[in-house]
């Protein structure tokens, strides 16, 4: 099972990167197209009238940012067709506040919404990232990226936690390597290869 988990995370670092470089269309990117054209035809003014209102009310929380929470949420809710927003739902949350943050934006976004005639127009999944001084993490997926800069932080790279991630494996020291797995989720949470390595482990936590 241990070596298994191995097999993945190196797949992960050298045949997936070979191959999403060779892709000329991504699912990153069909996500985004898909949620501009959504929102142009749902939000009033637009995907760009949704951004601007979006750095108008956002702010990143200044203790976020001293603890270097580097990460992408995903905001998921429906607006039927009258422009109700229900069934709001935070994936992969960042904490610190920032849910807030997000909670407050959508609340400023009632009476935005044009109306519909097909429940198929209600459904939006919006990835935001929040990040600090051009940290080196995933920066495909993200629709709105909220970028701060801060004199004086450096934070940790999305490379210095799959090299951890990596050692803690092979030691077999599974709170370690659960722990790694989360941030790297966290940074990177349509990754499928980092949540098989967390189910994995968590199985094995659960047989002993």
């Amino acid at each position: 099972m241990r070596k298994n988990i191995l097999i993945i995370f190196i797949s992960l670092l050298f045949v997936g990167n070979q191959l999403f470089g060779q892709a000329e269309s991504t699912p990153a990117k069909s996500r985004k197209a898909n949620l501009k054209q959504l929102l142009d035809y749902r939000f009033r003014g637009g995907y760009y009238s949704f951004e601007r209102l979006f750095w108008k009310t956002v702010e990143y929380p200044e203790l976020a940012q001293k603890n270097c929470v580097v990460g992408i949420l995903i905001v998921r809710f429906d607006v039927d067709c009258e422009g109700t927003i229900k069934n709001l739902r935070i994936t992969n949350p960042l904490r610190w506040g920032i849910e807030a943050q997000i909670q407050k934006f959508l609340n400023k976004t009632v009476g935005h919404w044009n109306k519909c005639e097909d429940d198929k127009y209600t459904k939006f999944e919006v990835p935001i990232q929040f990040t600090i001084n051009e940290t080196e993490t995933n920066s495909t997926d993200a629709m709105i990226v909220y970028q701060v800069e801060l004199t004086g932080y450096t934070c940790k790279s999305d490379s210095y936690f799959k090299e951890k991630l990596e050692k803690a494996l092979e030691k077999e020291q599974k709170k370690k390597s659960i722990r790694y797995v989360r941030e790297l989720i966290r940074r990177d949470p349509y990754n499928n290869e980092y949540t098989e390595i967390k189910k994995k482990l968590l199985e094995e936590k659960k047989k002993k």
